[in-house]
Order: C-alpha cells, then sequence, then structure tokens
C-alpha cells in the first residue's frame, strides 16, 4: 500500500496554510489535514551550508535555517531554541561548541554548594540569549504571518543541572536539597525573564526538560525538586495570557498523571513511550505529540520506514481529543536525509488528511 505513494503519486497538495489550519484548529473546525512539524535546530545547521558553532552564535543564521525549512518542507511550525545550555551558559557555564556535533556543557558555573549565590541573568547581555533572542524576533518577523512560530525554553531543572552539573545535581537531591531548592528558585526567576521577552515578541513556548525524564530520576525527585519549579514557569506564563507545552526525552510514563493539572497545552512525548497509552491518560487534558523515532527511522532509515512509522503515529493519535500533531520523538539528528524529512510531511498528507481514510490508515504496509 505505501509504494504507490514512494513516487509522489496520490498526495494532494494542502488546501490551507499552517496559520489558517492552526486556527481553524483551536477553534474546534474542520481542516484539511493533521498538523505535523519537522523537529529542526541547529542538528540541521548544515542543510544551509553552515556549521553548528556557526549556527550557534548567528542570529539570521538561526532565521535563514528555518526560512529554508518552511520554503522546502512546508512544516507546519518554526521556532528557535534557548538550547540546553543557553541559560545555564548565561548563569556562568563554559560551553563547547563544535562544528558538526551538537555543544556540550565544559565547565559548570557553579558548585552547587553556593547555589544561593547563583548568577540573576541580564537577558540583554549575558551568553547567547540576545543573540538567540534576535534570531526569535528575525524568525516571528519572517514567518509569522505563515506558520506559528514559537521558541524553545528550557525546563528549570535541566538548567540546573547544567549550572552545577548533572551528577552533583542528583546527588544534591539526596544530599543537599536546600541548596537544590535555593538553584531552582534562582533558575525560576531566569527563567521567566527570558520568558517576558518571548511573550512580548508574540510567539508561542515550549519546553524541552530531557533531565527530568525517569530515565535519570524517579518519579518522587521529579514531584519535589522539578515539577514545583516548572510549575512556576507555566503560572506565569499563564498569568500574561500566554500557553505552552513540554517535551521530556525518554521515558516519561510515570510522570503523566502530573502533568494534568499543571495548565500545559500540549506533551510532546520521546519514541521509548506509547501514543495511545498517552493519549488514553491525557488526551483529554491537552494536545499529544510524537512520536517517530529520529534515529532508527528518521536518521537511518528510508523513507518508506518514515511512512510507515508516521502512519502507525497518525493511527494511534489522531483521534485524541485535543489534537495531535504528527513529529519525531526528539530532536532530529546531524545529516537526516531530506527525503525522510519530506515523507514525515507527506505522511500527514496522506494518511492524515480529513476526514479520515480509516480503510488506508488501518490498512496493511
Amino acid at each position: 500500500m505505501i509504494e504507490k505513494y514512494l513516487n509522489g503519486l496520490e498526495i494532494k497538495k494542502d488546501e490551507l496554510t499552517a496559520i489558517e489550519r492552526n486556527k481553524l484548529l483551536n477553534e474546534g473546525k474542520e481542516v484539511d489535514r493533521i498538523m505535523c512539524c519537522l523537529d529542526t535546530g541547529e542538528t540541521l545547521a548544515p542543510m544551509i551550508h553552515t556549521t553548528l558553532k556557526e549556527y550557534y552564535h548567528s542570529s539570521e543564521k538561526m532565521c535563514e535555517l528555518e526560512e529554508y525549512i518552511y520554503e522546502t518542507f512546508h512544516s507546519d511550525g518554526a521556532g528557535v531554541s534557548c538550547t540546553l545550555r543557553g541559560m545555564a551558559e548565561a548563569m556562568g557555564a563554559a560551553v563547547k561548541y563544535y562544528d558538526y556535533n551538537i555543544a556540550q556543557l565544559d565547565r559548570p558555573a557553579i558548585s552547587l554548594d553556593d547555589a544561593e549565590n547563583a548568577r540573576l541573568v541580564d537577558i540583554e547581555k549575558d551568553g547567547r540569549l540576545p543573540i538567540i533572542l534576535e534570531g526569535v524576533r528575525l524568525v516571528k518577523k519572517k514567518l509569522g504571518g505563515k506558520v506559528p512560530v514559537s521558541a524553545t525554553v528550557t525546563g528549570p531543572f535541566t538548567i540546573a543541572a547544567m549550572t552545577v552539573g548533572t551528577e552533583a545535581l542528583l546527588i544534591g537531591t539526596v544530599k543537599k536539597p536546600n541548596k537544590v531548592r535555593q538553584l531552582m528558585e534562582i533558575i525560576v526567576e531566569n527563567n521567566n525573564r527570558y520568558i517576558k521577552r518571548l511573550l512580548e515578541l508574540g510567539v508561542g513556548i515550549g519546553f524541552a526538560d530531557p533531565v527530568s525524564s525517569t530515565s535519570l530520576i524517579s518519579a518522587r525527585q521529579y514531584k519535589e525538586f522539578s515539577l514545583p519549579y516548572f510549575q512556576k514557569n507555566v503560572d506565569y506564563i499563564k498569568s500574561h495570557g500566554g500557553g505552552c507545552g513540554l517535551h521530556i526525552c525518554g521515558t516519561s510514563r510515570k510522570l503523566w498523571d502530573s502533568f494534568k493539572e499543571t495548565g500545559i497545552g500540549a506533551f510532546a512525548l520521546d519514541n521509548v513511550e506509547d501514543l495511545q497509552e498517552a493519549k488514553e491518560v491525557l488526551g483529554e487534558y491537552m494536545s499529544i505529540q510524537g512520536n517517530v523515532p529520529p534515529v532508527d527511522v528518521l536518521r537511518m532509515g528510508t523513507p518508506y520506514d518514515v511512512l510507515r512509522s508516521a502512519k502507525e503515529c497518525i493511527r494511534k493519535g489522531y483521534d485524541s481529543p485535543k489534537g495531535f500533531v504528527l513529529t519525531s520523538g526528539c530532536q532530529m539528528p546531524v545529516q537526516t536525509p531530506k527525503e525522510n524529512m519530506q515523507a514525515l510531511m507527506d505522511a500527514a498528507r496522506i494518511f492524515g488528511r480529513y476526514p479520515i481514510d480509516k480503510e488506508l490508515l488501518y490498512s496493511a504496509d
């Protein structure tokens, strides 16, 4: 069944722009197809013939990449991330940059013992924050009339890990819990300062919080040291009339019940978790997003593999009560083939077209 689509057959063109589609969905009205967003960022910088290191330090390159992704694939979203180490760097951490690999923490900003002395950032001056904010502004100006534009904020617990070191933080939750709490309060304030600027720019907000995964911490640690501080950022956004979503890499199932009362509007799950189960647990509370495997399928697979995996995701998620967005389980890796990215978008146009063709969706591959 899928083979006939590999040559571009029977793929109908979009009838709506991403802005129109998003607006109608928010109003509970009919649209042409499900939303599909390519999870982009620094890892795809080589597509515009630039290095990751150059991308990290250029607002113009950030905008150029998002424009390229839109013009090439017509993804239903665009945006710029603070990156996992962006806020920690602004707080004094040393980050090492590479031409063809993601940046890595080189030296923590402070010792956890000095948590109360953690830096309150100046959004206009510290680290790469001014560069990133300008990148967000440029993307909003360039593409804001065509697609929903968003910015990714790093979750407070992940920032803490990048500020004092992951091992020190995790040990600290057991041996120095008050120090961890002191650090988290400062990080909440720093995030709110950054979020304030994003709200002024009029973009959507999503959180990336991989260190909060139950691959690293227990549900108890999450509820005590991560959730309360994430909630403060969410409350700040909501108090200013905004909304937000969340992505946690790795396992997160044990945390899902905790998300229900946070007020977030979307949860993007990693491919190690099941979309069907996420729909059943969270679907009445928020939009579900995911979760084609970024490495095994998008980076290493064929267009056929992408179509087959995306079809399964659509089958599980298309009828989620608060909506479903097709995307990858995490950010697409360096050297993800263009034809696989195109196949992901094509899957939304083939299998996610409304009214859903259930015979096609449930047919054998």
